[in-house]
């Protein structure tokens, strides 16, 4: 099942919530998936395949072209589709790149309307009423940040595929997808490896405390990950864009780059259970996200 949408939607909070653990990166900012993310979600019964994928947008880069043909591999291989629509805001023209997305999608759709838990009425039943107008699928109304309608994990569901509660997301999403015995052992939540997870726990730190183009400009790579002993080694590189980025993300004193690292270290000891040593080093590569060995580097 590939999770389709416009920046800011909701795919990552949704992914995160149905799995019940943290995989994507999460973040007000837009744009915050860069690539595609495999989550299992598992229920009594049920192992959905989900796909996060980044915001659907008119690529300018490099960077944005791969994001975008990630969508299109997602979609390309997926079973069925789920659309999540940021239910705050109004209709606008990339509403129109996301329904030409959905059209071209042969197999089963579903028009997922979120953050009920915020919009006014008015907004939802607009929204609602534009996507069912076009007949691309069920519309369910739901909010992937308190779980209102979603069917989330722990709630008790012992009825197998297909006999979730009715009008859930979850239930919708199980009523489209073939059956087939489960494609992953059980404990298995994601194909990508840890190293992927902490360069994903160092960029939503950039995020949060970095401002305008600069945390956009700026990239993860890591250089090295060496979990073969009790204290976990991750040495990585921040990439920016141009020099005079690098004094903001360095901050007075070294301050900032201190702190991104000390916040991201203790996340990343709070997923693994261990004690983490994280070096991280500020590189310059101009026009990197134009770059297709830097893009390769980065799983892009």
């Amino acid at each position: 099942m590939a999770l389709v949408g416009l920046p800011g939607a909701g795919k990552s909070t949704l992914l995160n919530r149905l799995v019940g653990e943290r995989l994507a990166a999460v973040h007000r900012k837009p744009q915050t998936t860069r690539r595609r993310i495999l989550g299992v979600a598992r229920r009594p019964g049920l192992e959905l395949i989900l796909l996060d994928t980044p915001g659907i947008h008119r690529p300018r880069s490099g960077l944005g072209r791969a994001m975008m043909r990630a969508v299109a591999e997602s979609l390309g291989g997926a079973d069925a589709a789920l659309a999540v629509v940021d239910g705050t805001r109004t209709l606008t023209g990339r509403d129109r790149d996301l329904l030409r997305r959905l059209e071209a999608f042969s197999g089963p759709r579903v028009i997922g309307i979120n953050k009920t838990d915020a919009a006014p009425r008015t907004r939802l039943e607009e929204l609602a009423g534009f996507y069912r107008e076009r007949d691309l699928g069920p519309v369910v109304l739901f909010s992937a940040r308190t779980g209102a309608n979603v069917n989330p994990r722990g709630e008790p569901q012992d009825r197998g595929q297909g006999d979730q509660p009715p009008g859930s997301l979850v239930g919708m999403l199980a009523e489209r997808l073939p059956f087939s015995p489960p494609l992953y052992p059980d404990g298995q939540i994601t194909d990508l490896p840890e190293a992927f997870f902490a360069s994903e726990i160092v960029r939503e730190r950039l995020l949060e405390h970095l401002h305008q183009e600069v945390p956009h400009a700026a990239a993860v790579r890591i250089e090295a990950y060496d979990d073969s002993e009790p204290l976990v080694r991750i040495a990585a590189s921040l990439l920016l864009d141009r020099d005079s980025q690098k004094g903001i993300v360095i901050g007075r004193g070294g301050r900032m780059l201190k702190r991104i690292g000390s916040e991201a270290r203790g996340r990343m000891e709070k997923r693994l259970g261990r004690q983490v040593f994280l070096d991280l080093q500020v590189k310059v590569r101009q026009k990197w996200r134009d770059n297709p060995g830097i893009l390769r580097d980065l799983g892009l």
